[in-house]
């Protein structure tokens, strides 16, 4: 078998060759899309749809892969099921034939890359919280230098005029044949050697998924511990309710009085405290047993339970320390035996009482494994509290800021700079090449900033990079103004990865670990939509360049405002000592009356001496 080690560079590997991809296919085929869909007798509303129709495709799969990954628990064959739609619609696109064609093909793309939103939970799955913001900031470089290298692939591809039986393969169709071939490569990499590694628990162990320091194993241990004990209890309880069924007052008055007898004696043998305070809550609940009903018995089986898990195991502890003491504590078991074998009465509907305490602990483990396991409706709320709604609204205003710009940039600068395809490639690689690095310098800092620290320095960066732009840029010809131009856009790719990469992991976060793969989805499904929606605002202001900026610096200053106000909760949640909640899983509604028995501090006592 293979180690794990290996295993898990391994998939590594092949899913950051996928971001790569990913960056790769978005560099080679847009640059020439315009002109194929042209070509093709289409025009610029085609184009326009063409171009969204990816976005919007993966909008609807990443959701739905999400889904899915968070049903299994497993990404291997959701990843290669989605790379064969990936495979599918690039082919269709070297085909050429029809300008719908190539629509549907960038559909079937779109809805393979959405699977984006379980590669994201996979990630989250297997990494630590403190490791999580420096993983996803390697990834997310990964696809931007997969933007940067792929312009480089169009010098030799633009060469290519050849024919595969009917089909001509040109400098249009040739973006489509290659990716098909890179993601089938891909496709055999991942088969055997992309891993569905063991999932990580996050949460240290002091914290419960419901917020509570109560450790799942610690209180087995407990119950088991105190089984015996539980019975002795329980049997008691049994006791008050075979009174309320006609069971003479008297003749059970003499058990109890029998069994206060033995719990003083045994507690002048080293009982402890705390077990005799569970003697002394049944006596004050014999005082209400002609108002006993079947729910009385979970009731007092709770106030119980509360009671040995705070003391029960010390006292069952002092009762064996002591072998010279054996004659008071078999006094105390046989006084339990005898008021256990006097109860015969049964509830209303003719059940043993025996049978009702059964179905309580049967009612118990339901109630369990429903907290355990809430309803999936509920696990999604978790992705509409405040702080997972600010983040949503940081991830659609960089997007949106981002896309916005890139389709004004083409048409700014040819008319202030005279820029043509040339001076436009060396742009972007550049701007691809600074994303990278401050990626990686990301992926550096996180350990020692938080992700709040530098979404809201990301933030600040954005408002003053977008004023700096209105105040020193124009859409008229001036070219003069190319070192404030070139001074705005290093600001504002500086501004987008610390938001992107960090709003990404710490979103991962905040949202419960069982639907990471919908919460990812969810997540990559707001950006799509900015995608969508910010070349339709770029491309309608192109004209209105004051306009343009001063949209886009009044929605990056709204966010920056929910930041501010919710700034105290964008936090990991998981970190002792920094929680402000607990992770959104339901809690039991708590019996109060149960509470008011169970004591709120336990008191503590010294060991006594063997």
């Amino acid at each position: 078998n293979m180690e794990l080690r290996t295993k898990k560079v391994l998939t590594n590997v092949g899913l950051a060759v996928w971001f790569f991809f990913a960056g790769v296919e978005y560099a080679v085929i847009i640059p020439t899309a315009w002109l194929y869909v042209e070509s093709l007798g289409g025009d610029k509303f085609f184009f326009g749809m063409m171009f969204s129709s990816f976005s919007a495709a993966g909008l609807v799969s990443g959701i739905l892969f999400g889904i899915w990954a968070d049903r299994v628990g497993k990404t291997k064959w959701i990843v290669i099921f989605a790379n064969l739609w990936a495979i599918a619609g690039n082919l269709l696109y070297s085909v050429g034939i029809s300008k719908y064609l190539i629509l549907v093909s960038r559909l079937l793309s779109g809805a393979g890359a959405g699977v984006g939103s379980a590669i994201f939970a996979q990630l989250t799955h297997t990494s630590a919280n403190e490791e999580r913001t420096r993983i996803f900031s390697y990834f997310m470089a990964m696809r931007m230098f997969g933007i940067m290298i792929g312009p480089g692939f169009n010098f030799f591809l633009r060469l290519c005029n050849f024919y595969i039986g009917p089909i001509k393969i040109d400098a249009f169709t040739v973006p489509g044949l290659f990716m098909a071939i890179l993601t089938a490569l891909l496709q055999i990499y991942m088969v055997f050697f992309l891993f569905d590694l063991p999932h990580i628990d996050n949460q240290p162990e002091n914290i419960s998924p419901s917020g509570t320091a109560a450790n799942k194993k610690e209180e087995e241990m407990q119950n088991s511990t105190s089984f015996s004990f539980v019975e002795e209890n329980s049997t008691v309880s049994q006791e008050t309710l075979t009174e309320q069924k006609g069971v003479s007052l008297g003749t059970h008055d003499s058990k109890l009085a029998q069994l206060d007898q033995s719990s003083e004696m045994s507690s002048n043998f080293g009982t402890s405290a705390s077990t005799q305070r569970s003697y002394d809550s049944f006596h004050t609940c014999q005082s209400n047993m002609h108002s006993t009903t079947a729910e009385s018995l979970e009731f007092y089986k709770t106030a119980s339970l509360g009671n040995i898990q705070n003391g029960g195991a010390e006292g069952q502890k002092d009762f064996t320390a002591k072998p010279n003491n054996g004659h008071a504590s078999n006094q105390w078991q046989s006084s339990v035996s005898e008021v256990e074998d006097s109860i015969t009465g049964s509830n209303g509907n003719g059940e043993s009482l025996r049978e009702v305490s059964l179905d309580h602990s049967d009612r118990s483990e339901q109630v369990t494994q429903a907290s355990e396991n809430p309803p999936f409706l509920t696990l999604l709320s978790d992705v509409v509290r405040e702080e997972t709604v600010v983040l949503l609204a940081l991830m659609f205003c960089i997007v949106f800021n981002q896309a916005a710009v890139e389709t004004m940039l083409t048409p700014l600068t040819d008319a202030v700079f005279g820029w043509r395809e040339k001076e436009n490639s060396i742009f972007f690689i550049c701007a691809a090449a600074e994303m990278v690095i401050c990626m990686m310098a990301i992926g550096c800092i996180s350990k020692k900033i938080q992700d709040r620290t530098i979404i809201l320095g990301g933030l600040l960066i954005s408002c003053f990079n977008l004023a700096w732009l209105l105040v020193f840029m124009t859409n008229k010809y001036d070219p003069s103004r190319l070192p404030y131009f070139i001074a705005g856009m290093a600001m504002q790719v500086l501004s987008i990865a610390p938001v992107m990469v960090s709003t990404a992991s710490l979103f991962s976060k905040v949202t419960d670990g069982r639907i990471q793969g919908l919460s990812h989805g969810i997540r990559r499904g707001v950006a799509s939509i900015a995608s969508i929606l910010g070349p339709l605002w770029g491309g309608a202001a192109v004209h209105i360049w004051n306009v343009f900026l001063g949209v886009l610096i009044a929605v990056v200053g709204f966010v920056l405002v929910l930041v501010l106000l919710s700034f105290g909760r964008l936090k990991d949640p998981h970190v002792p000592g920094e929680q402000d909640r607990s992770d959104g899983t339901p809690t039991l509604a708590v019996n109060v009356e149960a509470d008011e028995q169970t004591p709120l501090l336990k008191e503590t006592h010294p060991t006594h001496a063997a």
